[in-house]
């Protein structure tokens, strides 16, 4: 898979900017994404086919392990500068003057210490070619986030039968994330965020002592992380009998998800799917309380592109992996989240983080 994403990557950078000779990749998720390594340094790649992958004695013998295709150089030890150096002889070598970077990633100190050093280099900021490649995801990661999203929601199962008044938001997001590392989770996508009764109003609000008591709105939002992929699932839930106002605001946001997730398919457009959901919140009267985007894309990164948002114009492709999370927040009273991770599919969509929505625990 690897050798294909290069040849992929390449044919973009031929395509949309021809004056490309060398590209940085300072990413650490597009450095995995595009090399297969699993740890720090970066990685030169060349338009001639030579690849060169640098990074320092940690990590020289995984790095000959996960990335074959490269060139493995490791810093010289006790020497200033040493991966600097060791670039600065590649592009020499390699007969290199045009460079691009990612100009998202890279900072600014770091570009005046690598334009300082190579005079004769004319370094060409981009921006997100790595990350709209990374959209669409190969079969070997659609596998990975299926795991992680089957590891998340069989977690989710099992800790929800053991939710009971007087439990702490704090146990159950402990026990989450336990019990998702035991189930073959290598870590938490994110910080798991458990909040409860008039907490559940705050959108990333952290996971505190308060104790659950019955009747209140109980906002969980977590994810897996499985060999490096991620998911993605939110849902609310009530700990006894609902009063009107959080069975209306429920049955809004379930509303708002399934006709946005009934519009999902090849070809429509982020914009068009926030729009959907948006306006059922906004007809209802809510749509001041429903402040965040849609959704946004799953892989490497828990947040990453595209977004399902009114001003993204991205047009949705097979392959792709979204989440679709529709909101209603109530300061003094409570909030409603329900999300989940999908795959866009030559035919339509698939849920991936397949547990029930029910509002009653």
């Amino acid at each position: 898979m690897i050798k294909e994403r290069l040849k992929i990557f390449r044919d973009k950078i031929e395509k949309e900017n021809k004056e490309i000779e060398g590209f940085l990749v300072t990413n650490l998720k597009n450095l995995n994404y595009l090399t297969g390594f699993d740890g720090e340094g970066f990685a030169l790649i060349g338009d001639s086919g030579k690849n060169y992958l640098l990074t320092d004695s940690r990590y020289t013998e995984q790095a000959q392990k996960e990335s074959p295709d490269f060139k493995i150089l490791t810093d010289e030890p006790n020497k200033k500068d040493a991966r600097i150096l060791a670039l600065k002889k590649i592009l020499a070598q390699s007969k290199i003057k045009k460079i691009a970077f990612e100009s998202n990633n890279l900072s600014y100190a770091d570009f005046k210490k690598y334009s300082n050093s190579f005079e004769s280099i004319e370094f060409l900021p981009t921006e997100n070619i790595i990350e709209q490649l990374r959209m669409i995801k190969d079969k070997e990661e659609i596998i990975k986030i299926k795991k992680a999203a089957q590891i998340t929601t069989e977690s989710l199962k099992d800790v929800f039968e053991i939710i009971e008044p007087g439990m702490r938001e704090l146990d159950i997001a402990s026990e989450l994330a336990y019990t998702m590392r035991k189930k073959g989770a290598q870590k938490e996508s994110f910080d798991i965020i458990v909040v409860s009764g008039e907490r559940s109003s705050l959108i990333h609000g952290k996971p505190s002592e308060k104790k659950i008591d019955e009747g209140e709105l109980i906002i969980i939002d977590v994810g897996a992380n499985y060999q490096n992929y991620n998911s993605d699932i939110t849902r609310t839930i009530i700990m006894g009998k609902e009063n009107e106002k959080q069975k209306e605001i429920f049955s809004i946001v379930s509303e708002a998800q399934n006709k946005a997730l009934e519009f999902l398919k090849p070809g429509v457009r982020c914009k068009e799917v926030d729009s959907v959901a948006r306006d059922i919140i906004v007809k209802k009267g809510y749509g001041e309380y429903f402040g965040h985007d849609l959704g946004h894309g799953v892989g490497l990164d828990i947040h990453e592109l595209p977004r399902v948002s009114f001003s993204d114009d991205t047009v949705l492709l097979p392959g792709m992996v979204i989440t679709i999370e529709p909101g209603i927040y109530l300061p003094e009273v409570g909030g409603v989240r329900i999300e989940d991770s999908v795959l866009i599919t030559e035919a339509g969509y698939e849920i991936l983080t397949w547990f029930p929505k029910l509002l009653n625990l």
